[in-house]
């Protein structure tokens, strides 16, 4: 375990070396772009925009390079509302904003790109118009077009960029609350997709509003890193007393909770410092320190995530809504006011990460203390369970040392590492006295062990039963901030209505039926169910996506609910 940590370290310092090449290199590592869809182009406050990210290549196929990517909302002051991170698996990711009522009604951008998008000399960003309606303003700023009309985009029933490829729905019309089949053909070209079905309430959306990347050419210098293998968390130390040295100090970051991420890096001789993070947590709150016995002579900063240069940005659209649209945008304001009372009837579910290994598994030995007669503190239980342990002052300071009883390792001068929850605890005082009953295990590694940059004496990991330490943990010399994280995976609410106009308390005034994003398509027919919903009226199937070979597809298909 030890080598292989040594030889990722290895790699990292030969990865930070290969991306300060020159900008030839940097062609043959290859560009990308990124183009984003969304389920509509004009939105209210109290609803959710859905999303679904392609990061492509210079063929349009699917990128390889970045495992990241960030997407924001500006103003038309150019001021970002919104900024999110975006797990790309294979090129692809998804996600949703919920537009909060503090919005104003006006123009928008969404913008989306990748570190490694941002050393382009230009076009480093996908944009896209949004409009942004928040009808709970006393006075909205709009140009009232009473000429405005339907976006054309809505004329055709079907629509494709290649072979008819029909949508087929079981039936044309529903009844409320009925349930509806819609059948994706074999003939379809493989590649991945979104499903969008909502309601056409007439609001006009933007036509071919995005502005894709082209032309991309690489800056000479590489001024940001490409977030190949996972996020990028950036920093710097500065020392509080004259003289201090910058150079090699150790630094460690932890995201505590159930699924801890805990890691560790070395600083370079003007005291910076790169972590990278290739594990999905669902918390943003992240602690970070020195790992060394001078650490209060120094602080911590954080850097911010990189973001594009906006100074070119253009707001050539202006907001165009009908007058005979106003009626629509408050019967469409109240059935999402609705469905936001109902929200905790209606809950979205996260996907949990499949990896919840720690760093230090399978070498650890694990004590579950419910296994154990239990002892009122951390120290009794030491002394009485995991006898591997044992108390030693360091510095004059209490610390814990582990004994390898089967080995007989000689011991080096230095502690073991403490985590609780993933928490690094570098002054145990806190630990001694702790309540022994909030802790649901002890796991220890009783011999040296390499990780990243620094061999420790040592490991003992504490897992408390509400994975909440670090809230009450006190240590001045501990940075904690929030970082910027991608958004968890979810599964979105579908109801399942047992009959056609069944009725129940809750009601059912969803406009948008379905959001379906990530559909894997392999030339096999797919059957996708869905329900009706209380609103009679229009709807509309979009079926939107990218080929295997790059080709980018849409069809269209309009149904009714009576």
């Amino acid at each position: 375990m030890g080598k292989l940590n040594i030889k990722l370290a290895f790699l990292l310092l030969l990865v930070n070396f290969t991306y300060k090449s020159t900008a030839q290199n940097n062609t043959a590592f290859g560009t990308e772009s990124v183009l984003v869809k969304t389920n509509t182009s004009v939105v209210l406050t109290g609803e959710t925009l859905y999303y679904q990210l392609y990061c492509l290549n210079k063929n349009t196929v699917f990128s390889d390079i970045s495992e990241v990517a960030y997407l924001e909302v500006i103003n038309d002051r150019k001021e970002s509302v919104y900024k999110t991170k975006v797990s790309l698996k294979n090129g692809i990711g998804s996600g949703d904003y919920f537009i909060p009522t503090t919005l104003t009604t006006g123009n928008y951008k969404l913008i989306a790109y990748t570190n490694w998008m941002l050393n382009n000399n230009q076009n480093n960003f996908f944009e896209k118009d949004l409009t942004i309606v928040n009808p709970f303003q006393e006075h909205i700023n709009m140009v009232i077009d009473s000429t405005s009309k339907k976006s054309e985009a809505y004329k055709n029933e079907t629509e494709n960029t290649s072979e008819n490829i029909p949508l087929n729905l079981d039936k044309g019309k529903y009844l409320k609350r009925e349930k509806a089949t819609l059948l994706l053909p074999k003939t379809l070209d493989r590649g991945n997709y979104f499903l969008n079905i909502r309601k056409i309430d007439f609001i006009p959306e933007y036509p071919n509003n995005e502005t894709i990347n082209a032309n991309i050419n690489l800056k000479e210098n590489i001024t940001v890193l490409p977030e190949t293998r996972g996020e990028i968390i950036t920093g710097f130390i500065t020392p509080k007393v004259a003289n201090s040295d910058l150079n090699a100090k150790i630094v460690t970051l932890s995201i505590p909770g159930k699924n801890f991420i805990f890691k560790t890096t070395k600083t370079n001789s003007n005291g910076k410092f790169i972590f990278l993070i290739d594990k999905q947590t669902n918390t943003s709150d992240c602690y970070v320190q020195l790992s060394e016995s001078d650490r209060e002579n120094y602080s911590i900063t954080i850097d911010k995530t990189p973001s594009p240069d906006l100074s070119n940005l253009i707001f050539s659209n202006k907001t165009s809504i009908s007058s005979r649209n106003l009626k629509a945008i408050q019967e469409r304001s109240l059935a999402s006011q609705v469905e936001n009372v109902y929200f905790s009837q209606k809950k979205d579910s996260l996907i949990e990460t499949s990896n919840t290994d720690f760093f230090f598994q399978p070498t650890e030995k694990k004590y579950n203390l419910d296994d154990f007669e239990r002892f009122r503190t951390f120290k009794e239980t030491i002394v009485e369970i995991v006898t591997e342990l044992n108390f030693k002052d360091y510095n004059q300071v209490p610390s814990l040392y582990l004994r390898d009883i089967k080995y007989n390792i000689t011991q080096s001068p230095e502690p073991c590492l403490v985590l609780v929850d993933g928490l690094q605890i570098q002054n145990i005082n806190a630990l001694l006295n702790y309540n022994a009953f909030q802790i649901e295990s002890i796991s220890v590694v009783d011999r040296p062990y390499c990780y990243g940059p620094k061999i420790f004496n040592g490991i003992v990991s504490i897992i408390t039963k509400n994975k909440d330490f670090a809230t009450i943990y006190i240590d001045k010399n501990i940075l904690k901030t929030t970082i910027l994280r991608p958004e968890p995976a979810k599964v979105y609410f579908e109801p399942k209505h047992e009959a056609p106009n069944t009725r129940s308390r809750i009601p059912d005034y969803r406009y948008q039926l379905l959001w379906k994003p990530n559909i894997a398509f392999k030339n096999s027919e797919m059957s996708i169910p869905f329900y009706a919903s209380d609103i009679s009226g229009d709807y509309e199937i979009i079926l939107e996506g990218l080929t295997e070979t790059g080709k980018n597809v849409r069809f269209y298909k309009t149904f009714k609910i009576e």
